[in-house]
């Protein structure tokens, strides 16, 4: 079968070649785009984001054994899992992240009833800064709730995912990430994945872990996802790099507790915890005593979280033009203040500018490799990505991988009969 291919038709297919029978269990979860908010998750702060039209698939079934096996169409490659022993994966084998997601969830859950067989599949891009992590640890959440593995009343029909459960298993898939995996994630990934909504964004508080679904107007615009062909190991490093430089500033006014905290002279200031507990006034106040790249990395978290208020009340009016407007500003606080782009980020969003269509567009994800997003007028979105394409071709000599895409549902049950 083509990769063009469904990935729900490319698992079912994968699972009757590799296992010899049909799947019982399928589960799906799309990958996301952060519209607005970039490197506030870590900081406590908001996210503006959405799930898009590219998901990873996860078929299987129950079976018999000590032994999980679990075959990904990504790499080729059969990962076996057993039920009762701890086992430890070198670093770099994609399997440690279907065994996080397993022992995140028997933590909670209990232990597995039965071993399972399972094959992936799924067209979100690898390590272009879309969340195929989450997509893929979010697709195995739901294949294991629903095919029932778990101590009775957490799987098959009784396997709720309404909002509460969804934000549960969305801090138990970080928990997963973080301590299994690895990689010091926030939540944002895991909760646009299973919380997305077609034609919506959505709104994270990052602290209270309030959240919003916000619609995106009729016609909803097309969401551009350009990507660089750039190794994402340009920035390796440097995602905890910037945690500390925002964590110096904190560390200061943990420390030295900021005028906005002091106005009742008989109270304790509250504590700073994180950036979220620091104003851009109290910033721009203590700029002359604080260190100046932890200055500018934090007034940039700061900003974004402005940028996503404003973004928010820009949907809830219907002004696109104005959520386009914040994304391009977002993008050259990245570029300037967090010091997060890269020459080709920034072609592919200059290239973007003169194309037909364009809204606004900014890096996202880590950053410094990886893609642009761009938000683009529906019925222009075609227009759009060939003209950016042909731009960045010309102006760097890199073929640009253009994905149109449009705002999706959250992770799910798929029925597991064609």
């Amino acid at each position: 079968m083509t990769a063009s291919a469904a990935p729900i038709d490319r698992a079912r297919a994968a699972f009757r070649e590799r296992f010899g029978a049909e799947p019982t269990s399928i589960g799906m979860a799309p990958g996301r785009v952060e519209l607005l908010g970039n490197h506030t998750d870590h900081n406590n702060g908001l996210v503006l984001a959405a799930a898009i039209d590219r998901s990873t698939v996860v078929a299987g079934r129950p079976t018999r054994g000590q032994e999980s096996w679990i075959y990904s169409e990504a790499f080729d490659d059969l990962y076996g899992l057993p039920i009762a022993e701890e086992v430890s994966d070198p670093p770099g084998v994609w399997g440690r992240y279907l065994r996080g997601v397993v022992q995140a969830m028997t933590a909670r859950f209990g232990p597995l009833r039965s071993a399972f067989e399972a094959t992936i599949a799924g067209n979100v891009p690898l390590g272009a800064g879309l969340s195929s992590s989450a997509s893929l640890e979010g697709a195995i959440a739901v294949f294991l709730l629903d095919a029932g593995l778990f101590a009775e009343g957490q799987g098959g029909a009784n396997a709720a995912l309404d909002d509460a459960s969804r934000m549960a298993l969305a801090q138990a898939l970080r928990e997963a990430e973080n301590q299994t995996v690895g990689v010091a994630s926030g939540l944002l990934d895991f909760v646009c994945t299973l919380m997305g909504k077609r034609g919506h964004a959505v709104m994270l508080d990052c602290c209270s872990l309030e959240f919003e679904r916000v619609a995106l107007g009729d016609p909803a615009p097309a969401i551009v996802v350009c990507d660089s062909k750039t190794s994402r190991r340009l920035a390796d490093g440097m995602y905890n790099r910037r945690r500390e430089e925002c964590e110096r500033i904190v560390t200061y006014f943990r420390e030295h507790p900021p005028a906005s905290s002091l106005s009742d002279p008989y109270r304790e200031p509250p504590p700073v915890a994180s950036l979220r507990d620091v104003t851009l006034a109290d910033l721009n106040a203590y700029r002359d005593r604080l260190d100046p790249i932890g200055f500018r990395r934090a007034r940039h978290v700061l900003a974004e979280n402005e940028r996503v208020r404003q973004g928010v009340e820009a949907l809830r009016r219907g002004d696109l033009a104005a959520l386009g407007r914040l994304m391009s500003a977002s993008h050259a606080s990245s570029r300037d203040d967090f010091e997060n782009s890269s020459p080709p980020l920034n072609t592919l969003i200059e290239s973007a500018e003169a194309a037909p269509g364009f809204l606004g567009g900014k890096l996202c994800g880590a950053g410094w490799a990886g893609c642009t997003v761009n938000l683009v007028v529906s019925d222009r979105a075609d227009d759009f990505a060939a003209s950016v394409g042909e731009a960045y071709r010309r102006r760097t000599g890199t073929e640009a991988e253009v994905h149109v895409c449009r705002a999706a549902e959250g992770a799910g049950p798929i029925p597991a009969t064609e």
